[in-house]
């Protein structure tokens, strides 16, 4: 193995993918979902959130960071709720 060249990323570059994330990068990430997609657990969707977002972004980039530095999040942040409905006229 000697031999074998490896490709190899720049400094700025590593730098780049092991650095926080700016508000600007989580805004621009939040602004491109569609923002009447199913709400979270939370009940809230994207809409919500880009709505709110002069009020939370702290928050939110925080939260996003904070995952980045210790691989976990919230556990109850990634949970969904199934609901089936029949088709059927007016399902109730």
């Amino acid at each position: 193995m000697d031999n074998v060249g490896f490709n190899t990323i720049l400094e700025d570059d590593n730098e780049m993918l092991v650095g926080e994330f700016s508000e600007e990068e989580t805004r621009t990430t939040i602004w491109g979902c569609d923002s009447l997609k199913s709400p979270g657990p939370n009940g809230f969707n994207f809409g919500f959130i880009k709505f709110s977002w002069d009020f939370i972004k702290k928050d939110v980039v925080s939260a996003v960071n904070d995952f980045a530095v210790n691989d976990k999040w919230l556990r109850l942040s990634n949970v969904s709720f199934l609901c089936l409905i029949l088709k059927v006229e007016n399902p109730q």
